[in-house]
């Protein structure tokens, strides 16, 4: 008798799943095979601060699944948002209906160019690391000219944000595009380039994915080449002088300099926090004809030394939180040479310099502001943000252990950018926070210095990064980007206008504050 209500009750649970999956995959012909299933799924952002659980996580793999994901989503009445590798750490991708993660959609083509001499489109899920490959191995060798620091990181991640690269005059990465392709709130596959509509080219190339589902992006291509990449450890007082930083930007393709924390710190010092003895790394990037330092081996080798050494730290200090006093050094202790350095590479073995280790997790925050001639402005914010770790270290916080970096990058004419101008002169500084995630005081910390960039510079957050705890960060921005929102709101409402993929609190109370 028992066996027999056991079986009956597999029955009906088998009906009922059955019945789910029809009910989410097949609506009047409609078959997402790249659907998992919702029951006890969760999506889960790289360092775990965002969890998920949507009425639906799709993985297509072809574009006629993106179109069909569209089309199911119009049918149910549902609203989408995507992810890619999942480093955003903002809300981006937080979604109660359709997830559609894209990191399926991986095909890269390389093709000649009757402008730009050669193209590369890859699909939305690919990561930048294997667009290097095919573009090192391509007959002849070329390269993209300017990528995000880490080669994991995904096309459609970074162009949606408006992420940026380590070249100042190469901006942010989506100004390497010539076109891309995006399914639209109809289910259509519409391109968007400079060609077709230079106005709806700047919304597409930073769209936080409310024009649609990014499927592929196609960027100029150069033949390869090689840049010597040099590393100075200076003292903290360079940063007294702002043409120092004006000069080497002059004489460099890109630039870098980032801090430690209490790197000069020494436990038989009675002065345990003195800022004067600190110490600041300066980088910087030269286009070179010199063959390069190091064969692929060789820099295989060095990258698992440097991942080593990041999960060294990472262990120390998160095994430490409770008291973070004892592990506020341990960053310059086990990541620092104290050595300088200068090497030569090929581009993207320069540009993705920093080693990626998954098991590290980070909170990051990163503010870009306008940078005046003189950069005088640049060396005082950073200056002022590590006398603040100063300032809260007297009081016994210590928010930052793992490093606070800046870099200078051009302006951009995608609307929604946060180095957006209408002058291609300008130049913007993003100033960029991290910590181990779940540190004692870190919101305190950088909601502090965000404010009083917003107040002096007018500065705009990066939008993969984390901005949604400053204190009434969505009214300020909706003041900030007033007229680029407005601008961005006539694109978005021709290809959206259901709003499929407006499906997000924090962007819904920046767009109303300037629309409604």
């Amino acid at each position: 008798m028992i066996m027999k209500y056991i079986l009956s009750f597999l029955l009906i649970l088998s009906i009922s799943i059955i019945y789910k999956y029809f009910e989410i995959n097949n609506h009047k012909g409609l078959v997402i095979r790249s659907t998992i299933q919702i029951k006890n799924k969760t999506w889960v952002n790289y360092n775990g601060a965002i969890r998920i659980s949507p009425d639906a996580i799709f993985e297509p793999s072809t574009l006629e699944d993106l179109i069909n994901i569209v089309k199911l989503a119009r049918i149910n009445n549902k609203t989408i948002r995507c992810a890619a590798q999942g480093h955003t750490v903002s809300s981006l991708s937080v979604t109660k209906h359709y997830l559609v993660v894209i990191t399926k959609l991986n095909k890269i083509t390389v093709q000649k160019h009757f402008k730009y001499g050669w193209t590369v489109t890859a699909e939305a899920g690919t990561p930048f690391e294997d667009i290097d490959n095919a573009l090192r191995n391509h007959d002849p060798p070329l390269t993209l000219d300017s990528e995000a620091i880490f080669g994991i990181f995904r096309v459609s991640g970074v162009v949606a944000v408006g992420a940026h690269g380590v070249k100042t005059t190469s901006g942010i990465v989506s100004d390497q595009l010539c076109s891309m392709k995006i399914v639209t709130g109809s289910g259509e596959i519409r391109e968007f380039s400079e060609e077709i509509n230079q106005l709806e080219f700047n919304a597409a190339k930073v769209n936080l994915g409310l024009l649609g589902i990014i499927y592929s992006a196609t960027f100029r291509a150069q033949p390869m080449y090689n840049l010597r990449l040099t590393d100075i450890y200076v003292p903290v007082k360079w940063l007294n002088n702002p043409q120092n930083i004006k000069n080497l930007l002059e004489s460099s393709d890109g630039i870098q300099v980032y801090y430690w924390p209490f790197n000069g710190f020494n436990q038989s010092d009675s002065n345990l926090r003195d800022f004067n003895k600190d110490r600041i790394v300066v980088k910087n990037w030269i286009r070179t004809n010199e063959p390069v330092s190091f064969t692929q081996q060789q820099l295989e080798q060095l990258h698992e030394i440097e991942r080593q050494k990041i999960i060294k730290e990472y262990t120390l200090i998160s095994s430490n939180l409770q008291n973070p006093e004892t592990v506020s050094n341990v960053a310059a202790t086990v990541l620092s040479d104290n050595v300088d350095t200068s090497f030569v590479y090929q581009a993207p073995d320069a540009i993705h310099y920093c080693v990626h280790e998954g098991s590290a997790k980070y909170d990051l925050m990163e503010i870009g502001f306008k940078v005046n001639t003189d950069f005088s402005n640049v060396a005082a914010e950073f200056s002022h943000a590590i006398q603040t770790l100063y300032e809260f270290a007297k009081k016994g916080k210590f928010p930052l252990n793992h490093l606070i970096d800046f870099r200078i990058i051009k302006s951009s004419k995608a609307l929604l950018s946060p180095t957006f101008n209408h002058d291609p002169e300008t130049l913007y500084c993003q100033v960029d926070f991290m910590a181990v995630t779940g540190t004692p005081g870190y919101e305190e910390y950088t909601a502090l210095l965000a404010q009083r960039y917003f107040d002096k510079y007018k500065a705009k957050p990066h939008w993969g990064k984390r901005w949604e705890f400053i204190p009434n960060v969505t009214s300020y921005l909706s003041d900030v980007l007033s007229d680029e929102i407005k601008q961005f709101e006539k694109v978005r409402e021709k290809y959206d206008s259901d709003k499929i993929f407006f499906d997000n609190e924090s962007l819904q109370d920046i767009f109303n504050g300037v629309l409604c």
